[in-house]
């Protein structure tokens, strides 16, 4: 059975091949429901948010984000800059995400920036045929009050900038119709 192909930001990337049983449709059959809900939009956070801050040689970048509460994490990219501000491999950047209220990380470990870059060092181009960001397999519900800790170290012996884009979906506030009505409440 097939259903109604959804068109929506999540999917529109023609080089996907949507095979069945692949790592890009399964993690989009399962935000199916979010993909369908009309009362999100798109938000994305980029931490560091200024590219020309750099991480010193084996320091940690340590931040955190304010999201609205009931938002939806879905997707994640890191990329390295060099001094010419071109995206190179991010083979000495490893980052992890936790939920400030909890202590629950996304990952169960720090990730390697060079998994879930855009850019591949050993091809020079591309290697995830155009998929960016990366997708969850289920989308991370952020409850109350909305915080995530976000922590990227660099492991080379010199200092590198990067930049970890947050792609989430975050609840629209709902405006009351008397507020349209044209008149006091």
């Amino acid at each position: 059975m097939l259903k109604d192909h959804i068109l929506d930001g999540f999917a529109l990337n023609l080089n996907i091949r949507y095979l069945p049983y692949h790592y890009p449709a399964a993690c989009l059959g399962q935000s199916g429901v979010l993909r369908r809900a009309n009362l999100y939009r798109a938000r994305w956070i980029v931490q560091p948010d200024d590219a020309n801050t750099p991480i010193a040689a084996y320091d940690t970048f340590e931040g955190q984000v304010q999201v609205m509460p009931g938002s939806y994490l879905w997707g994640f990219q890191l990329n390295q800059l060099d001094a010419l501000f071109a995206l190179v491999a991010a083979a000495d950047v490893i980052f992890q995400i936790t939920d400030a209220c909890t202590g629950v990380p996304l990952l169960s470990d720090y990730g390697s920036g060079a998994g879930f870059s855009s850019f591949g060092a050993a091809l020079g181009v591309d290697f995830h045929g155009g998929v960016a960001p990366h997708l969850l397999t289920q989308p991370r519900l952020i409850m109350a009050p909305g915080l995530l800790n976000v922590e990227i170290a660099n492991r080379a012996v010199t200092a590198m900038r990067c930049q970890l884009l947050l792609f989430f979906a975050e609840p629209c506030v709902v405006l009351e119709e008397r507020q349209f009505a044209g008149g006091a409440a």
